[in-house]
């Protein structure tokens, strides 16, 4: 084989092999998937997802503070595909097919050697999955709910107050960014430019 033909041949291996996944697409996993009756199937693997923001007690409805020494309430973690997260990371905008999971917590401080404070204990089996997809719903967003061991979620409907509070309190396109350092922190470095 010429040589020339060998040196042509190793640079465009090489060259496919350094092909971003931005550019290669989402990985098949990490993509929505549904039922014959539209349900959405519980996303596999999100646990190792990129987490966004994790919070302790949120509510989003007026409530007394737990009384001195209580539990804060559960800890809610949120999760966003890696490929997702990346293309936020350039664009400062979420793809289609965005998926955010909500998992919850119980807060715990029944171990050894913790003397004070919380830490998540057992996950409670229950997510929410914030989805971004053209003609799902006018928001272009639905919100999807799993029972504990469900392995498919229907999707809330349209007068869930999930959906309005989310048009209207969200800080960037329909997600709460406000509570998520690592977008927060994106947007205002893009607005500042």
């Amino acid at each position: 084989m010429p040589r020339i033909t060998l040196v042509a041949l190793l640079a465009a291996f090489v060259a496919c092999r350094a092909t971003p996944r931005a550019l290669a697409g989402p990985p098949p996993d990490q993509l929505p998937r549904f039922t014959a009756n539209g349900s959405l199937e519980k996303p596999v693997g999100w646990e190792t997802w990129v987490m966004v923001g994790s919070s302790t007690g949120l509510s989003y409805t007026a409530a007394p503070p737990p009384p001195a020494g209580a539990a804060p309430g559960m800890f809610h973690n949120v999760h966003v595909q890696p490929w997702a997260y990346q293309v936020f990371l350039k664009d400062h905008a979420f793809p289609e097919s965005t998926m955010f999971v909500l998992s919850f917590y119980e807060a715990s401080r029944k171990s050894t050697p913790a003397r004070a404070g919380f830490y998540e204990g057992d996950q409670l089996g229950a997510i929410e999955v914030h989805l971004k997809q053209r003609g799902i719903d006018k928001t272009g967003w639905a919100f999807f709910a799993f029972g504990d061991s469900a392995g498919t979620g229907a999707k809330l409907p349209a007068s869930a107050p999930c959906y309005s509070c989310h048009a209207t309190e969200a800080a960037h396109d329909n997600v709460f960014t406000q509570f998520y350092p690592p977008l927060r922190q994106r947007l205002t470095q893009a607005s500042a430019r």
